[in-house]
């Protein structure tokens, strides 16, 4: 497999870029092995027979295990259709069968033997009634290695209705090889994925290097930089400026106060106060006597000093005296309409 590289890497060296998507898709497979390879169909004969060899040891391999894993204690079986799973029938598995099962299992398991064991063992009955039995074995293989298959397709379609499961065990090998294939697939995806993310992983932490550098660089040039010190200075120049203002404009207050505000005019100024003052004493004595003269009359007495009574007579005086000044003005103006005629 190639080995990752970064984005920045191929972006900055364009034709190390366009040299490695030649080589990534034209010249080399996911594996890292070459496409065109100048013994390439030897390699694929070679390829062909090392399939066929597997093919042929596979099967080789799961008769042997059928075999060294049958059930020899359950009954046989026998398969009424090949659609219809096997049904079991009552009978027994025979003692010769059995010992013959045994022999075969160990005589294909075990190491291999010298010329005379292998003489004496081809001798014996039970070896030599093995043509007549290999009907009855090949059954037991057949129903160990299709319950194994139904168990098989049981895993891969766990939501097939099990009396549809032996419909799809001609199709477990191609389904197994499509499974293998998506999971090598998604692998390799993964697989560039990760380096993807990786290159774009440094990408982002140098970008992340670099906006901080720019903001320190920032705060920087604000905090101690030209424009910060012209800032700065202009504001101090600013505020000089206006305590000057603000001195001027006390100044001119003081000056115009002392232009309008003479000796004469502060001395006539301080004799009106006395006279207001004067004017309010005054107005407080009045007040007091016409205080006393209504109290007198029965203004602001209670009920118990018989000032409720005064107080109703002195208003209805007050209220015929009103009318009789407002006739006195009508009879005026009667009489100068008069000796205007």
């Amino acid at each position: 497999m190639l080995p990752p590289i970064e984005d920045s890497v191929l972006q900055s060296n364009p034709k190390f870029a366009a040299l490695h998507a030649t080589l990534a898709n034209n010249i080399l497979n996911p594996n890292g092995s070459t496409k065109n390879h100048h013994a390439q169909k030897e390699l694929e004969a070679v390829t062909e027979s090392l399939k066929t060899a597997r093919i042929r040891a596979a099967k080789v391999h799961l008769l042997r295990n059928a075999l060294s894993h049958l059930d020899l204690a359950a009954p046989t079986t026998s398969t009424t259709s090949k659609s219809k799973p096997s049904a079991k029938t009552p009978a027994t598995l025979p003692t010769e069968l059995l010992e013959l099962i045994l022999l075969l299992s160990a005589r294909l398991t075990s190491a291999p033997l010298p010329q005379s064991s292998i003489k004496l063992l081809e001798s014996t009955s039970q070896w030599t009634s093995l043509p007549s039995y290999l009907p009855q074995i090949g059954s037991l293989i057949s129903t160990h290695l299709q319950t194994q298959a139904l168990a098989l397709a049981r895993i891969l379609t766990p939501t097939t209705n099990p009396s549809f499961l032996h419909r799809t065990i001609p199709k477990l090998h191609d389904s197994i090889k499509t499974l293998q294939a998506d999971n090598a697939a998604k692998k390799r995806d993964l697989t560039a994925r990760r380096a993807g993310l990786v290159s774009k992983t440094t990408t982002l932490l140098g970008l992340y290097h670099l906006a901080t550098t720019l903001v320190i660089l920032i705060l920087e040039q604000s905090v101690h930089g030209s424009v910060s010190r012209h800032v700065k200075a202009h504001a101090e120049l600013l505020s000089i400026s206006a305590q000057s203002l603000q001195y001027q404009v006390k100044e001119k207050a003081m000056r115009g106060e002392k232009m309008v505000y003479t000796e004469q005019v502060k001395s006539a100024l301080q004799e009106y106060v006395r006279n207001l003052r004067d004017g309010r004493e005054r107005l407080r004595e009045r007040k007091k006597e016409a205080e006393r003269v209504l109290w007198g009359y029965g203004v602001g007495r209670t009920e118990e000093e018989g000032g409720a009574e005064k107080e109703k007579v002195m208003r209805e005086i007050a209220r015929v005296y009103e009318e009789m000044i407002t006739e006195l003005r009508e009879v005026g103006r009667d009489v100068e309409k008069l000796k205007g005629r």
